[in-house]
């Protein structure tokens, strides 16, 4: 039997998650969380063979939770599924220590494949992606999907997707524990890399990417 974990923000989705894996009898959701901070205090105390996480719950950077998770138990094997493009995010969230992407566009047909493959030891990616990673690391090329996108820092990325969602740099800095002249740099660096002229169209820009995945 394997214990396993559920990390989102919406109960509907998880009660959708649960009931899919537990399809398989040699699979039990354990625990449920439906934030960072609720998971970080579950997994003081438990020890799940595997986590599945969203990307976003609420304002937390998702990567950077990924890490976090990782950092307080470092041979947990995690999952992340999110609605986020996996042409901008596979890459990070292996990077940042996750053992799997899966979107949940794919999780009906391919979550207890995902699974399997993880808790055998192995990464799982989309057949798509595997395809597309393995051959930008066959002929030596920067990673896929939109240049502009990946020349953005993790916390870039971030912060574009709060500009995104209509919040100000106050709120942002907020959020995040950080100066208002910290995320103005942000702000300022994502422009440039952008290349977006003012700031209208960083907040445009940034709307599109949040509603459409692209810029």
């Amino acid at each position: 039997m394997y214990n396993l974990m559920l990390i989102d923000d919406h109960p509907i989705v998880r009660l959708g998650i649960k009931s899919l894996l537990e399809t398989n009898p040699d699979y039990q959701i354990c625990w449920e969380a439906g934030s960072r901070s609720e998971a970080l205090s579950l997994l003081e105390q438990e020890s799940p063979c595997l986590v599945i996480v969203d990307l976003v719950l609420g304002r937390d950077d998702g990567l950077e939770f990924v890490k976090e998770l990782k950092s307080a138990q470092p041979d947990l094997k995690i999952l992340v599924m999110t609605m986020q493009d996996e042409s901008v995010y596979a890459e990070r969230v292996l990077r940042a220590g996750a053992d799997g992407f899966i979107t949940k566009q794919d999780a009906t047909e391919h979550l207890l494949e995902a699974v399997e493959t993880i808790l055998k030891g192995r990464v799982y990616l989309s057949r798509a992606s595997s395809a597309r990673v393995l051959g930008r690391i066959l002929k030596n090329e920067p990673a896929g999907g939109d240049p502009h996108i990946n020349s953005l820092s993790d916390r870039e990325l971030h912060v574009f997707q709060m500009i995104g969602t209509g919040l100000q740099t106050k709120e942002i800095a907020d959020s995040l524990g950080l100066s208002g002249k910290t995320i103005e740099t942000y702000r300022e660096n994502i422009k440039k890399k952008l290349d977006l002229p003012n700031a209208d169209a960083l907040k445009q820009a940034a709307r599109t990417w949040v509603e459409t995945g692209n810029v």
